[in-house]
């Protein structure tokens, strides 16, 4: 005897766990944003967008130094100065805030397809925002995002975030295009961190020895520059500094060294060796 045809009422109960093409429903917003594609679902969105925020730090960089640039030529600025450091540190974190509280996305960010959202997958807040914006001064440092690679690190693949983003409560994720499609390899977060802190030390150290070599011209134009604004032109200090080298002070921790014993000298009310050395430089270098 043969078996009874099935109704189409039977034909349609689908087999557990699957859902034809035809009744399939979309997800919810966010949480199509944070889902990785098949391929890489083993890998968090999170820790996906590891390598790609890498590249995408480079290219913000780029346009931040590009509008610090055009600042200086606005305001007649000398680019290679400390003194319009804050400026740079200012336009960065400008650039993310105002990208960033749209849609997450900065033009780096964008071009590899990652977004900041919260840690459950929706936009962050506009406080939010800014504090991972203002954060990211310390997160750069000492070099090359060194802080935050290693608290990127410690915060594990399910988050990976950086200062500013346990802060502020956000991560960074592969929402789309190739960030989501291709990921990031397991080795590449510790080679990066690894090779950020080695640069950080290598800076640190390199720093602290620049002080003990003689002035090489930027520090030369720094010396004469911040002589010129204190002396009101009063004084050569191109002058000055040539007696002062003359007298032994060839470096910058010397000349920081006098200028700070010059100082202690007058709170004292006492007319020390230091205060004497420097008289000594500009009595002859008036105008």
């Amino acid at each position: 005897m043969s078996a009874p045809m099935s109704t189409g009422e039977d034909m349609s109960v689908a087999p557990p766990g699957w859902v034809g093409a035809s009744a399939a429903m979309p997800a919810p917003a966010a949480l199509t944003a944070v889902a990785p594609p098949a391929a890489h679902r083993a890998q968090a969105p999170a820790d996906a967008a590891i390598r790609w925020r890498i590249g995408a730090a480079f290219l913000d960089n780029i346009v931040v130094i590009g509008l610090y640039l055009l600042v200086c030529l606005l305001l007649h600025w000398r680019v290679v100065t400390i003194r319009y450091l804050p400026a740079i540190l200012v336009i960065d974190v400008l650039y993310h805030l105002v990208l960033e509280s749209r849609d997450g996305q900065t033009l780096g960010k964008r071009r590899y397809g990652l977004r900041v959202v919260t840690l459950d997958g929706q936009m962050p807040s506009p406080k939010a925002i800014l504090l991972r914006s203002v954060l990211r001064i310390i997160d750069q440092l000492p070099a090359w995002y060194a802080s935050g690679l290693i608290n990127v690190v410690r915060t594990g693949p399910s988050r990976r975030q950086r200062i500013g983003d346990v802060v502020a409560g956000t991560t960074v994720i592969a929402a789309e295009g190739r960030s989501a499609q291709r990921g990031t390899p397991g080795w590449y977060l510790p080679a990066a961190t690894l090779a950020a802190t080695a640069i950080s030390i290598l800076g640190v150290y390199g720093l602290t020895q620049a002080g003990n070599q003689p002035l090489d011209p930027t520090q030369t134009a720094e010396f004469v520059s911040g002589c010129d604004r204190t002396a009101g032109g009063v004084v050569d200090c191109e002058c000055v500094l040539t007696h002062l080298q003359a007298a032994g002070y060839n470096t910058l921790n010397q000349i920081h060294d006098l200028e700070l014993r010059v100082q202690s000298e007058r709170a004292a009310g006492q007319l020390g060796t230091a205060t004497t050395t420097l008289r000594a430089a500009f009595i002859p270098c008036r105008r």
